[in-house]
């Protein structure tokens, strides 16, 4: 009787463990996040400095576990280094880098920093006239943080924006897109991805983005999927103020990610 009672509570213990972690591909009901945006303009700022030090700097005040960067070189005529790379020693985080184009002997495109070594990552080509753009899917264990920066040309941002929307549906677990999306809340792209995707709004008293010593816009932007049920109870979502280090300002979100 009491080996009977013991398998039966091991049995509901064990029913209530996986009710608790998520469904059965291994995700869970929430995640926590804390992530930054940064256009780094490949580290040269306002001023026209070209320092890895100061975004770095950026970044690890921020406490974040990834950023999604845009704008970077990598060992190319005009800045050759690593970029990337070099973020990723002085902060301390994986690397991960998503090249559109060939530059002056080397690379030029976007890139993440995670504090978790990613499962896997891969690269979308997008469409851009003037020259070719991308978005960086990067798989890291609760949930998949995308990067992005779209074209000058709005048609090009249009049909980037649907293809990122079904790309992105085709994801299992929670999907978080950052970038640099060349366009306003108001304009066509963003309400393709408002459709999909909330596009969290700003928490603080600063919401434009650029130019960094002047702030005028608001053309970069953190979205959570919202198609699968995903939902963001939003801690702090801000604009940092960084006015030299580069000629975006980085955006913050701290936020639970609830699913059904």
């Amino acid at each position: 009787m009491k080996k009977i009672t013991f398998i039966t509570l091991a049995l509901v213990a064990a029913i209530f463990a996986t009710s608790c972690s998520g469904s059965g591909d291994g995700s869970k009901k929430s995640v926590d996040v804390r992530l930054m945006c940064y256009n780094v303009h490949n580290c040269v700022g306002m001023d026209g400095e070209f320092s890895c030090e100061r975004i770095a700097k950026v970044i690890n005040d921020g406490n974040v576990e990834a950023v999604a960067l845009q704008e970077l070189d990598s060992m190319s005529k005009r800045h050759p280094v690593d970029v990337l790379g070099e973020l990723a020693k002085l902060t301390g985080m994986h690397p991960t880098f998503g090249p559109s184009i060939d530059f002056q002997g080397g690379k030029y495109g976007i890139g993440m920093l995670t504090k978790e070594k990613p499962l896997s990552y891969y690269r979308i080509p997008l469409p851009c006239r003037s020259e070719p753009r991308s978005l960086l899917i990067v798989e890291m264990k609760d949930y998949y943080y995308c990067c992005t920066h779209l074209s000058l040309h709005n048609d090009d941002r249009v049909e980037s924006a649907n293809i990122i929307v079904n790309e992105i549906a085709k994801l299992n677990k929670p999907v978080i897109i950052a970038g640099d999306f060349n366009a306003y809340r108001s304009e066509e792209p963003m309400k393709i991805i408002d459709s999909h995707f909330d596009v969290l709004k700003k928490t603080g008293m600063l919401v434009n983005t650029i130019p960094a010593d002047n702030p005028q816009s608001e053309i970069d932007f953190i979205c959570l999927y919202t198609d699968k049920g995903a939902t963001a109870d939003v801690k702090e979502h801000i604009v940092i103020d960084a006015p030299v280090e580069s000629d975006h300002l980085p955006i913050l979100a701290e936020f639970t990610i609830n699913q059904k």
